[in-house]
């Protein structure tokens, strides 16, 4: 069974023949390792950029491929947001774009495909998924999903008043960044990147209750679930900090794949989501996969999996997105740990 059928088997609740392990994301892991910052990849040729992201995941043996990851708010600069690049890791939005809803009204979303920088994204992940097809591993991609694009683009803080204030405006922003991520990620599927996952941080336990994640958050989530889907694409979601209060509504949301942060407990993650969606995590990216020694970080991915329990329809995988420093060398112990679970006769959880 090769990656891109182990992953599909998982994503599908259907055995496998040993414990799928991936990298999450790691857009500005594999660059800062190969000796690119963002701001240069974009500036270099799609050509240069894809094989350095082959070169990276190959060398990990990660079952996933990323297509450039951590370029999540390039799209809003390209819609007339200011942005901020850093020397390491990934731009910042520094001034929000929309001063009130309505404003959204006059975003020509056109200018998505004409923007220089997205246009390079889209070649870049064309070339990887040639690559990664030729032995057989499936690419993904992590962008903002609609709630926190909302969030950047108004203001988390404007975002989260006008929840009591103006929840109707909050609805009309919703319904712009539903459609700005579709209309974003719509080349993605069409060069054969096969998961789209949304990355929703500010939607998290963290940020809002689960009254409100309940009533703005989820129903976008489901709409643009079923959008993927309707495009052939499979539907994953992360979100940040702890959401152990809402894994209930996440298992019945629609998306193929949970990814879970540090802050949850696999054990109760298992218990939500068994046989209704695949799930993932999760390690700490930073006191583990950055800061462990390669013996601590094996035994905490012993435990993942052990927490995980039986059941298949699990990925070994980081809690989130690695920092840009994370070692190389501890990437391969998570991976090289993963593998080592090999399940004769695993029987799925119906």
């Amino acid at each position: 069974m090769n990656a891109a059928e182990l992953i599909q088997n998982v994503l599908a609740l259907k055995p496998t023949e040993r414990q799928p392990v991936s990298v999450f994301s790691g857009g500005a892991w594999a660059l800062s390792s190969g000796g690119l910052s963002l701001e240069r990849a974009l500036a270099s040729p799609p050509e240069t950029t894809a094989e350095l992201l082959y070169r990276m995941y190959s060398s990990v043996d990660s079952d996933i491929f990323w297509a450039v990851s951590g370029f999540n708010n390039i799209v809003i600069g390209a819609i007339g947001g200011k942005i901020k690049f850093r020397s390491r890791g990934t731009p910042d939005v520094i001034e929000t774009l929309l001063k009130k809803a309505s404003d959204a009204d006059h975003i020509d979303l056109d200018r998505i495909r004409d923007d220089e920088k997205i246009r390079t994204l889209y070649e870049v992940s064309r070339l990887l998924v040639k690559k990664a097809s030729g032995d057989h591993h499936p690419v993904a991609l992590t962008r903002w999903g609609p709630f926190t694009l909302a969030g950047l683009l108004y203001g988390a803080e404007n975002l989260m008043r006008d929840i009591y204030r103006d929840p109707q405006a909050v609805r009309h922003i919703l319904d712009f960044t539903s459609e700005l991520y579709l209309r974003y990620t719509e080349p993605y599927i069409e060069n054969g990147v096969e998961i789209m996952l949304i990355a929703e941080p500010t939607s998290s336990g963290d940020m809002i209750s689960r009254r409100h994640f309940e009533d703005f958050a989820l129903p976008v989530f489901k709409r643009i679930f079923a959008a993927l889907r309707k495009k052939g694409a499979l539907a994953a979601i992360h979100i940040c900090g702890d959401i152990e209060n809402r894994l209930d509504l996440l298992a019945v949301a629609g998306a193929h794949f949970v990814s879970v942060d540090y802050k949850v407990s696999l054990k109760k993650a298992r218990a939500a989501f068994n046989g209704k969606v695949a799930f993932g995590g999760n390690m700490n990216p930073v006191k583990v996969m950055q800061q462990a020694t390669a013996e601590e970080l094996a035994l905490v991915c012993e435990q993942c999996i052990a927490d995980a329990g039986d059941g298949g329809g699990f990925i070994l995988m980081p809690g989130c997105d690695l920092p840009p420093s994370t070692p190389v060398e501890n990437v391969r112990t998570m991976i090289r740990t993963g593998q080592a679970h090999v399940y004769h006769s695993r029987k799925v959880t119906p």
